[in-house]
């Protein structure tokens, strides 16, 4: 009785979606800013899988089966290269509507990635790369990859559709299997079976040898001018990609954090998942990564005593983020709705919002989707004298908020609403836009001109 592969590697999670000729299959799961997955060759979004129950209880997890592979299957055209690649990653997410997010590749999909992130570095705040490829030099070049470049091979497979007919038996399969992990002994039955099935698919043989057989353009010389924070995962038993290449990456990337694994092969997320995601979690939540120098409320005050004000009374903090600094942009308003407006206009690098709440109600101005905004937009932070809910979502997000106090109701928009912009009034300082406010364990101070060199 045949398989039906759909129907036996597909969830409810699942979902397909029509891009550039092909049904690609996907899955998002949990909440949080976005972290897109890119699987390696061979390879299909199910490489991932104990990885996402881990991320996303934190953060929104997109992956996808890549062109070529899993349940996606071939492209139309037959073609694939690197450019073809970042191109298709870009349209993806654009139908998604996903802007900013981090990006973590394993192997080819560790290649595509850091290309990606050269090309759209606006997009990709951080950068995980797994035993990835993209040094090009003989000894770069995994072994199977070796074995189909073959000329007569692939002018077999061109004119003959050589792939077709190429058997893949399970033995096979589970033979580079066990030579890409670190352990052979880590590899089970049912993920031996899932790689064989998914391989076999109609179309994946040919794909691969498509792709191996693809033009490759060196562009290894591009990795000295990625700034992203990185972090290079490395099995020190890869036998698909030497070692010394997670050295040549650490080398070339100058904001890079490099963790080898010893007796861990190709595939750390599949070999060592909790490990892995756990060291994983650390870097995305490592803040000495983040743009800027902290600055210490109580230094501005001791050197600028005459030129800073302190803000009194008590505001409670939110989110990971426990100091930011930034000018700042004024409202006032009672309209919610407003609020998620003026955070959705512009890039809020560099930048804090302050509100002014100006209506009666206690019901709760901040929550999750006003968080989520100000992540996707990159504020420094907001201040205001409103409430807050979702507590528990909120201090798992790295932002930073200073608000009064907790409270379940949700605020809605005033009948009469309020709206009022360049100036407010928060704990006793009066703020103008263009102003600069400080903020850390210590309390909140504001200044009228910048009392930090940005570029320092």
């Amino acid at each position: 009785m045949a398989i039906d592969i759909i129907q036996k590697y597909t969830d409810e999670q699942s979902n397909f979606m029509e891009l550039e000729g092909m049904k690609v299959h996907y899955k998002v799961e949990g909440e949080g800013f976005p972290i897109v997955l890119l699987h390696g060759t061979f390879s299909s979004l199910h490489t991932w899988d104990k990885w996402t129950e881990i991320l996303k209880e934190n953060y929104k997890v997109i992956r996808l089966d890549l062109p070529g592979f899993g349940l996606t299957g071939p492209r139309p055209d037959r073609t694939y290269s690197i450019d073809i690649y970042i191109n298709f990653i870009n349209n993806f997410l654009k139908k998604l509507e996903v802007k900013k997010f981090y990006l973590a590749g394993s192997s080819l999909g560790g290649w595509i990635a850091w290309e990606y992130s050269h090309r759209f570095k606006e997009q990709v705040r951080r950068l995980i790369l797994l035993n990835a490829a993209g040094f090009n030099d003989k000894d770069s070049i995994p072994l199977l990859f070796k074995l189909v470049q073959n000329p007569i091979i692939k002018e077999f497979k061109m004119f003959h559709g050589f792939a077709e007919y190429l058997k893949a038996p399970k033995s096979f399969i589970e033979f580079f299997l066990k030579n890409a992990y670190g352990n052979a002994k880590r590899v089970d039955k049912a993920t031996t079976t899932r790689y064989h099935e998914i391989f076999s698919r109609k179309g994946n043989k040919e794909a691969f040898l498509n792709i191996a057989n693809s033009s490759i353009e060196d562009h290894s010389d591009l990795i000295k001018q990625l700034d992203t924070p990185t972090l290079i995962i490395w099995g020190e038993k890869d036998r698909w990609i030497p070692l010394a290449n997670a050295y040549k990456f650490q080398f070339s990337l100058p904001n890079s954090q490099l963790i080898i694994y010893e007796g861990v092969g190709h595939v750390p997320m599949e070999e060592i998942p909790e490990k892995s995601a756990k060291d994983t979690l650390s870097f995305l939540e490592n803040t000495t990564f983040d743009s800027g120098v902290k600055i210490e409320t109580s230094y501005l005050c001791d050197q600028f005593r005459k030129k800073v004000k302190v803000a009194s009374g008590k505001f409670e903090r939110i989110g990971k983020k426990v100091a930011f600094h930034g000018q700042v942009v004024c409202l006032k308003t009672n309209n919610p709705e407003l609020v998620l407006e003026r955070v959705g206009e512009e890039n809020g690098k560099g930048k804090v919002l302050v509100v002014e709440w100006q209506s009666e109600q206690l019901d709760a101005l901040i929550d999750e989707e006003i968080a989520y905004a100000l992540l996707h937009k990159e504020w420094e932070g907001l201040i205001t004298n409103a409430n807050y809910r979702h507590t528990n979502a909120l201090n798992k997000m790295r932002i930073g908020i200073l608000a009064n106090t907790c409270y379940p109701m949700k605020a809605l928009k005033n009948d009469e609403p309020v709206e009022i912009y360049l100036h407010a009034n928060i704990g006793g300082i009066e703020l103008v836009d263009g102003n600069y406010i400080y903020v850390d364990e210590d309390g909140l101070v504001s200044s009228d001109y910048n009392l930090v060199d940005w570029e320092q």
